[in-house]
């Protein structure tokens, strides 16, 4: 007994990553980002015979707001990824029946455009929608999800399943959920935390 009790009053106090995400509206697999690459000071402490868990002591938490304030401000923004008069977001898939593929990519003059993979090149938006009659392979629409914080997300440009990715996500989390920047070798994805319900 008095091991256990010499145990509980030596344990940290604080709060667990999940208590944290919900009082900064992150989500918890950020809450564990933040924790890993130290923006937010946690304990790690041996939890049963083989686990450990992180315990945030209040000073650490009343640290942590300002930041994620600056790192928030750094976040991509919507303009970054979003054409509003065309209604096209960055790297989304286009077709037509002269064209298998393109994709919507801004040129070296950060002009918006189509990069046709097939032939390698690159043209304005208006010439391939007049030429090559190119229209999208999906919505890019949704609902807004209710605030929980962003996952973000690293991803080099040339891993292959980069683009099946971003189809996947603005086809069922839709662009309003999404924010994205392209970097000279990586693109970086801020994702809106969120569920849905899977129609089998």
């Amino acid at each position: 007994m008095d091991r256990l009790v010499h145990e509980k009053q030596s344990f940290p106090t604080g709060m667990s990553p999940n208590e944290v995400a919900k009082r900064l509206g992150l989500s918890v697999q950020s809450v564990y980002k933040y924790i890993q690459d130290g923006s937010i000071k946690a304990e790690d402490v041996p939890y049963g015979d083989e686990r450990t868990i992180y315990v945030i002591s209040e000073t650490a938490y009343e640290q942590a707001p300002e930041l994620l304030k600056s790192s928030e401000s750094q976040s991509p923004k919507r303009f970054e990824s979003y054409h509003p008069s065309q209604d096209i977001v960055l790297f989304q898939k286009f077709h037509s029946s002269k064209v298998s593929e393109a994709r919507v990519i801004r040129n070296k003059d950060n002009e918006w455009g189509f990069y046709l993979p097939n032939i390698q090149k690159w043209l304005p938006i208006e010439e391939g929608v007049r030429e090559y009659q190119l229209k999208p392979v999906y919505p890019i629409h949704q609902s807004t999800f209710e605030y929980k914080g962003y996952v973000e997300l690293e991803i080099p440009k040339d891993v292959i399943v980069f683009y099946p990715f971003v189809d996947y996500l603005y086809e069922t989390w839709g662009m309003e959920n999404i924010r994205l920047r392209e970097q000279d070798h990586t693109i970086l994805l801020f994702i809106r935390a969120g569920e849905f319900g899977i129609t089998y």
